[in-house]
């Protein structure tokens, strides 16, 4: 299973240097003249500052209607969180996205806008995270914070995690990854076959082995579906899964 040498150097693709934290304490010049940071109401206000200062995104925490509707949807009911908790949410987002990742991969995939909110729902469903095009929403920015189990923060970062690679998360894979595979034929899925899809380095998407037919319009398999099938594997899979699916 050659492939599986080169999973580091997709997930490490973005280890750099990272870089330190603004100090100022400036006003930040407004973004189409909507924005000023801070906005001068959290006790979290200075780390907002810093957060825009080393990744040019707005965390949001007062904002109107029409801002949400025009940058996540108009279907959804949301209502603005109280300032205090915002520090709360900014602690959750570093324990499942900020430290996550190296400072110079956040500069490429952070969206320009995060926007706080006390509740997001569509009739009586919740939701912790929504995006759109330039814009991620958070619900939950409330006294819930304070009282997160560890199994409900798992959910949350599962589901960040999830939107982020579907949605914002846009770079270029190492050529290594798809150059040990052969894309001009379909693979097997018995596991004594010299074709076996994981011989042949592919992993299921979910349930489904895609490589075990051609792409309609290419007459090949996908790569496309190769990596995404990669990365979901190893955003939602756990050591054991792997392990029983690679024997």
């Amino acid at each position: 299973m050659e492939k599986m040498k080169y999973y580091w150097g997709i997930l490490l693709i973005c280890l750099f240097i990272a870089c330190s934290g603004n100090d100022d304490v400036d006003v930040i010049e407004p973004w189409e003249e909507e924005y000023t940071l801070p906005q001068g109401e959290s006790d979290a206000d200075r780390r907002i500052v810093d957060f825009y200062n080393q990744y040019g995104t707005y965390i949001l925490y007062d904002y109107t209607y029409t801002d949400f509707r025009y940058e996540i949807s108009s279907t959804m009911s949301v209502e603005l969180p109280d300032p205090k908790y915002v520090g709360d949410m900014l602690d959750l987002l570093d324990d499942i996205w900020f430290d996550f990742y190296p400072a110079e991969f956040l500069k490429k995939t952070t969206p320009l806008k995060i926007m706080l909110a006390e509740s997001i729902q569509y009739d009586i469903w919740p939701y912790f995270v929504l995006s759109g095009e330039s814009c991620l929403a958070f619900g939950f920015c409330s006294d819930t914070l304070q009282k997160l189990t560890p199994a409900t923060k798992v959910e949350f970062k599962d589901e960040l995690q999830k939107t982020l690679w579907d949605y914002f998360i846009d770079i270029e894979y190492p050529d290594d990854f798809f150059a040990v595979s052969d894309y001009t034929y379909v693979a097997n899925v018995d596991p004594a076959s010299e074709d076996y899809a994981r011989n042949r380095g592919f992993v299921a998407n979910n349930n489904y082995e895609w490589s075990t037919s051609l792409n309609i319009n290419t007459g090949m398999l996908s790569e496309e579906t190769d990596i995404t099938s990669f990365i979901a594997g190893m955003r939602t899979r756990t050591a054991k899964e792997w392990e029983d699916d690679l024997k």
